[in-house]
């Protein structure tokens, strides 16, 4: 009888300590509890030189960085006009990948610690999301004060 309940309670508690995909795909992701800096890779004209770094945060919020691989340098890269509800992203537990809050069907087909390969049946392309090691080199913002000519004074700038 008190097999029977041993096994009972390790079968429950093995179900309730398995992740779903969704769960493990993200804890990958935001390798860093709460964050993860991952490179973009897409085939591309000049791949080799330039690229994009996205900063995959908790709440399903994203941040988009402009890559240099000739420099290993990166900065803020917001796209005009500006709008925060398409920095998004997440997981199903199809494990179907969505950032930049587009309405993808991209699937996550492989992952492990450093890498998340994916693939985009609309585009019809592979894809690939790599861990960002070592020092980011990310550019700090410069504040520009910029004026307009005919009036002579200031012009506000954007709340990016």
């Amino acid at each position: 009888m008190t097999t029977k309940i041993l096994i009972a309670l390790f079968t429950i508690l093995m179900l309730l300590s398995c992740k779903s995909p969704k769960e493990k795909i993200t804890d990958v992701i935001l390798y860093q509890d709460s964050i993860g800096y991952w490179n973009y890779e897409w085939s591309r004209e000049r791949a080799e030189y330039y690229g994009f770094t996205f900063r995959f945060m908790k709440k399903n919020k994203l941040q988009k960085l402009s890559y240099s691989k000739v420099k290993n340098q990166r900065w803020a890269w917001n796209d005009y006009p500006y709008d925060e509800s398409i920095y998004r992203w997440g997981v199903a537990d199809d494990s179907i990948f969505t950032f930049m809050n587009y309405n993808s069907k991209i699937k996550v087909t492989k992952y492990n610690k450093d890498t998340i390969w994916l693939y985009d049946p609309e585009g019809n392309r592979k894809e690939m999301l790599i861990k960002v090691k070592g020092n980011l080199n990310i550019e700090k913002s410069k504040e520009l004060k910029i004026i307009d000519k005919k009036t002579g004074k200031e012009i506000e700038p954007l709340n990016l």
